[in-house]
């Protein structure tokens, strides 16, 4: 396969397809054979209500990812411009020890907030992941999303505060964790949506891989975190209004029998 310029475009080959499972007919499933986790199963979490609120209780993660606690966590959505003036988006793809989804691509920055911690303090992922240095000042405020995921054993519910933010840094300028990241990856935005919204079966893209150099790829729905409902194409609309910037209208995604539902 080529690109509108000619290159080859090389198919990463996929993680498992869609199958029946426990969050339904349309969830991926995990490779059966990967390492062990490199997360840290004793890592202290605030416990929050179904509201978000604190209860004021802290458990290791792998008993609140065995217990479907609710807790904090914290994307951010990064985008930039290429030399052609077009805005993309980065992916990251996740390393195979993580403990949940393991080699899918996900939203750039992602992490838990740890017990007693503010999401000013938690903007240390950004470096801690991909080597961007951020303050708060740099990201907008873009949502929020109670999420509530269940595969292999986890029940993972997280209420997100999602961020975005603008870097046109080269692939190769990123330094990704060794246990955390195994590549970035970027899009291009309107391509991004058009694949979420089903106009698109693959996408070109460019990954550099830890510690390598930038292989143009074609990249399809199975190689993602999949996630139900309208949060990546809300996110991707408001990382595309902070690429250019223009201000954003947060949104609230809330999980609900059937489906998210969104908040006025």
């Amino acid at each position: 396969m080529r690109d509108a310029g000619g290159f080859a475009l090389t198919p990463r080959p996929p993680l498992p397809v869609p199958g029946e499972g426990e969050i339904g007919a349309l969830s991926r499933q995990l490779p059966t054979s990967r390492p062990s986790t490199t997360d840290p199963q004793d890592e202290l979490f605030d416990v929050l209500d179904e509201d978000g609120s604190p209860t004021g209780r802290r458990k290791a993660r792998g008993r609140v990812h065995r217990d479907g606690d609710w807790h904090p966590a914290l994307h951010i959505w990064v985008g930039g411009v290429d030399a052609d003036g077009l805005p993309f988006v980065l992916f990251q793809r996740r390393s195979m020890t993580k403990d949940t989804w393991p080699g899918a691509l996900d939203v750039a920055i992602g992490g838990h907030l740890r017990a007693g911690e503010t999401i000013d303090e938690t903007v240390r992922e950004a470096e801690e992941e991909i080597g961007l240095r951020l303050a708060p000042a740099d990201l907008a405020h873009v949502g929020r999303r109670f999420s509530d995921s269940r595969h292999s054993g986890v029940v993972d519910r997280e209420m997100q505060e999602i961020f975005a933010c603008r870097s046109d840094l080269a692939l190769t300028a990123y330094r990704l964790h060794s246990d955390e990241v195994d590549a970035i990856v970027s899009l291009g935005i309107a391509d991004a949506r058009r694949l979420f919204a089903g106009e698109l079966k693959q996408a070109a893209a460019i990954e550099c891989p830890r510690g390598g150099e930038p292989e143009r790829r074609v990249v399809g729905l199975a190689d993602f975190v999949w996630v139900e409902g309208s949060y990546i194409l809300d996110a991707l609309q408001a990382l595309e209004r902070v690429v250019a910037g223009q201000p954003v209208t947060p949104f609230e995604l809330r999980v609900a029998p059937g489906g998210e539902q969104r908040t006025p």
